[in-house]
């Protein structure tokens, strides 16, 4: 990194990046998976699989389809447990050398923050706190209720001093409600967004499938979802959704994130981060910029009139 005399390097909830390219969870196992096909000196961090307390099978099959620009998925939060995790990979992950998040779940709220507290470990760089789990008072799930928000990152704020990313879902009405729940809260980034919901209908079993949708096609709703989100809070936003190119990447820091995950993009290239970076360091020496953190928010036109 830095080839042309520019720094990637970022900071994200206290958490020094050699590169604002993460890879999203649920998409790069749990971290060790991929060592011999993705270069990690282009990744600024691991970003693990979402793990729960107790080990889940997930969904049955079939549970992903491909679509015309994207796929839906319905793996419904398949991993070891929390136990097996912290034996087993936790340990492996500190020797590759990158900052480990750890992405924690749950079906309830218990099982998120009783996660949450068993994982606490000098191996632990930052939690990321998947919301999207039932919210049984409200039939919603946690990251479409501001209160219920409030409430998860102001207990798991509490229990540790370890930074905690909350990944909000774009499945909201107001994005910027729930971002600033989340930041009050003691939250230190947010990761915009989850997946969106959505149906596939499978013509061989003549029934709908729902799950979330990902890839390509929602990029430009998520763009606009950090777009208005980035004027009305403080800490930094990592850009999740569609991103499959460094034009992509360039336009999420412009919109206002301070780094950028990438999900189906390196599931079906695992080139992209490399990609990335180099797009990202030819940018900023063809124009005279020194660091990349200086994109963020840089085409952003609401932040000079937020309240």
């Amino acid at each position: 990194m830095g080839r042309t005399g520019t720094s990637l390097s970022v900071n994200i909830a206290g958490i020094s990046l050699s590169t604002p390219v993460l890879p999203a969870s649920g998409t790069f196992g749990y971290g060790d998976e991929l060592v011999e096909t993705l270069d990690y000196a282009y990744i600024g961090a691991i970003v693990t699989k979402t793990i729960t307390m107790r080990p889940r099978q997930g969904n049955p099959q079939p549970r992903i389809w491909e679509l015309e620009s994207g796929l839906i998925n319905s793996i419904g939060l398949q991993n070891i447990g929390a136990e097996r995790f912290k034996k087993e990979k936790l340990p492996s992950l500190k020797k590759i050398g990158k900052p480990v998040i750890v992405s924690v779940g749950g079906e309830s709220k218990e099982e998120i923050l009783g996660t949450l507290e068993y994982l606490c470990s000098d191996a632990v760089a930052a939690f990321e706190l998947n919301l999207s789990c039932p919210n049984l008072g409200t039939g919603r799930i946690v990251a479409e209720d501001a209160k219920a928000v409030s409430d998860v990152v102001a207990t798991a704020r509490s229990m540790t001093d370890i930074p905690i990313i909350v990944k909000l879902s774009p499945n909201v009405s107001d994005m910027v409600e729930i971002g600033v729940a989340a930041q009050k809260s003691g939250a230190d980034a947010l990761c915009v967004a989850n997946t969106y919901k959505g149906l596939f209908f499978d013509r061989k079993m003549n029934k709908f499938h729902s799950g979330g949708i990902s890839g390509d096609m929602i990029f430009p709703m998520t763009l606009r979802h950090v777009y208005d989100l980035y004027p009305h809070i403080d800490i930094p936003i990592i850009g999740l959704g569609g991103i499959n190119s460094g034009e992509r990447a360039l336009e999420m820091f412009f919109a206002g994130s301070s780094a950028v995950a990438i999900g189906t993009g390196l599931a079906l290239n695992p080139g992209l981060p490399m990609e990335i970076c180099r797009f990202l360091e030819e940018y900023l020496a063809f124009n005279g910029i020194r660091s990349v953190s200086k994109l963020t928010g840089s085409r952003n036109e609401k932040k000079e009139t937020a309240v």
